[in-house]
């Protein structure tokens, strides 16, 4: 028996015919904005764990956020997940499908640490731990970085979708 079909129901047409999403296969990489939102998360995390890692009061003061030489320690620790994370990030395989499975983790990783940055700031900011400014720039800056890990996700996602129709 066929599924019923409803006349309100919308079927949208695709934004490129069959023929023009046929070519790719399993061993391309993933499309060049998934790639650049990768390799900016990836590049960007680096960056600031190393700096964080090698001078952590002057990287928190540039978000207004003035610690102390015991608090360091604690930037510190973020600042060795954060290049971890990014190297992790930059070397997985996207090669086969299994790769793209593997770098689809890394991003859903590194979205997780991002959200639950941005959770720990919003519940400093509200107990008063935390000024708004330095809370401000510290949550802007990581929902950049979870903008970038949701575009990674949804852009390797369409395209192991695309290479599982075609295999």
């Amino acid at each position: 028996m066929a599924p019923p079909s409803y006349p309100n129901e919308a079927h949208p047409k695709p934004l490129f015919s069959d023929d023009l999403t046929t070519h790719k296969s399993t061993s391309e990489p993933p499309v060049q904005g998934a790639v650049c939102a990768i390799q900016a998360l990836g590049y960007a995390r680096i960056g600031l764990g190393a700096a964080s890692l090698l001078a952590p009061r002057l990287i928190c003061g540039l978000f207004r956020f003035f610690i102390s030489n015991e608090t360091a320690t604690v930037v510190r620790m973020f600042g060795v997940r954060g290049v971890a994370l990014g190297h992790l990030l930059l070397n997985a395989d996207d090669k086969t499908l299994s790769g793209r499975a593997e770098l689809k983790r890394m991003l859903w990783a590194n979205f997780g640490c991002d959200m639950a940055d941005i959770c720990s700031i919003a519940f400093a900011v509200a107990s008063g731990h935390m000024g708004r400014l330095p809370g401000t720039f510290l949550a802007g800056g990581a929902a950049v970085c979870v903008a970038l890990a949701l575009l990674g996700v949804k852009d390797v996602e369409d395209f192991q979708v695309m290479a599982s129709k075609h295999e």
